[in-house]
């Protein structure tokens, strides 16, 4: 309990012992006021045992105020002491920071002042240098300028010689020009219903020309359909000329593919034979709409052939290979026989006849006499070269390559046209003329 606390008790204590005499002596007083010298002798010494107890109460209670008193005032003065420590430390560490920060600032003058002696000195040496540069510029300078003078010169004299050189390019391509078109002929090729010109006998084609001078494949003959084709969309009046320089034949079934775009063409598809044709190169010349052939050209027929590689034939197998082979050439020399007004069995006959291979070959003049072809001429009018011939394009190596697939440069090598023509396809017969074969086979 603190010291005030305990006070207030005291006197309260004390309070309340003043009421409790002054309560006994109104008792008193009410019940009898006849009491003796005895009762007011007690009364008097009650009322002196509460003064005194009183007194005691305040005696104790100003010992214990003194007593706290000096309490308070040590705790006071170590509590005035501590302040006065914090002060002395805050002071302490504010005048040490001071004299940090006072450090810290003679410090930072001290190199600024270094730097501000560097600044003087590199802009001295700046300065130096910008002086030296500015010299070394004005020599630059002027032999920059004696340069440039050099180079109005030198672009003076390239200027002169470009427009020379310019003059001379436009005096070539001028004459380049006039070259080629000395080349080239400004004329339409002629259309005529009837080409052949009765006065000179002379054919007269145009450019809906197909040339097959080369064996008949697959791909070729997928070729010569396709421009019969292009041709009758263009135009399917006038007639188109399927022009053969020398052919060897080659596939039935290309052969057959030929044929049918003739008969389905409504222009009407004409052959010229101006060199050589066999085997289903002549029965596609003799079997058109018309045909034309050189005098000196040669037409050769004869049987269509198969050939088996390494593969062995049965008796059975053999007689029904014959039976389909024999069914072709009833398709293709009946029609040939039909044309020429024999029966087929006769022109069998006469194929052995003419040679002991059965390849009956005539000139123009003798094959129009055996209806092979129906006209004989004495030339061939192109009215579609317009332009001079590329030299280059009349070479051995491309003369070999395209008749034989040969490719002159490596010495023997067949093409791949030339590997790939004996690999018919299934029910496909070779329909071409090979006579260095028949007598590799004589001469065994």
């Amino acid at each position: 309990m603190s010291y005030s606390n305990r006070y207030k008790h005291k006197l309260l204590l004390a309070s309340l012992m003043l009421m409790a005499t002054s309560h006994n002596r109104t008792i008193a007083k009410n019940a009898t006021n006849n009491k003796d010298a005895s009762t007011e002798v007690s009364k008097s010494a009650s009322e002196d045992s509460a003064t005194d107890m009183i007194s005691k109460v305040r005696n104790e209670l100003e010992a214990e105020n003194s007593l706290s008193r000096a309490r308070l005032e040590k705790q006071l003065s170590s509590i005035t002491s501590e302040i006065e420590r914090l002060r002395l430390e805050r002071e302490r560490k504010r005048l040490r920071k001071e004299v940090e920060e006072e450090s810290e600032r003679e410090a930072h003058d001290k190199a600024m002042r270094l730097l501000g002696m560097e600044k003087e000195r590199l802009v001295a040496e700046m300065e130096l240098a910008q002086a030296k540069f500015a010299t070394k510029m004005k020599e630059y300078n002027i032999q920059i300028a004696e340069l440039e003078v050099k180079a109005q010169l030198e672009r003076g004299n390239t200027q002169l010689l470009q427009e020379k050189s310019n003059r001379l390019k436009a005096e070539v391509s001028a004459l380049q020009a006039e070259a080629e078109r000395v080349k080239h002929i400004q004329k339409k090729p002629v259309y005529l219903k009837d080409p052949l010109r009765k006065e000179d006998n002379i054919l007269v084609v145009s450019d809906r020309c197909i040339e097959l001078s080369c064996s008949i494949l697959p791909w070729t003959a997928n070729r010569v359909v396709d421009q019969i084709q292009y041709f009758n969309n263009k135009d399917s009046g006038s007639p188109i000329f399927i022009v053969i320089g020398r052919s060897p034949g080659g596939s039935v079934n290309a052969g057959w593919g030929i044929l049918q775009a003739m008969q389905a063409s409504k222009a009407p598809v004409y052959v010229v034979v101006k060199e050589f044709a066999a085997s289903m190169a002549a029965v596609i010349t003799t079997l058109a709409a018309k045909s034309y052939a050189y005098p000196d050209a040669i037409i050769l027929h004869h049987h269509p052939s198969s050939c088996y590689w390494f593969c062995d034939l049965n008796l059975r197998e053999m007689k029904e290979e014959y039976e389909r082979l024999n069914k072709v050439w009833e398709r293709l020399g009946g029609r040939v026989a039909k044309k020429m007004g024999i029966p087929l069995k006769e022109l069998d006959k006469k194929l052995y006849e003419k040679s002991m291979y059965g390849a009956w070959h005539e000139y123009g003049d003798s094959a129009k006499k055996l209806k092979w072809v129906d006209y004989v001429i004495n030339g061939m009018e192109n009215t579609a070269i317009t332009v001079l011939p590329d030299l280059g394009d009349y070479t051995s190596k491309k003369y070999y390559n395209h008749y034989y697939g040969v490719d002159a440069s490596n010495g023997t090598q067949p093409s791949d046209e030339s590997r790939n023509y004996y690999a018919l396809a299934l029910h496909d017969f070779d329909y071409s003329y090979k006579p260095d074969q028949k007598a590799q086979v004589v001469h065994k």
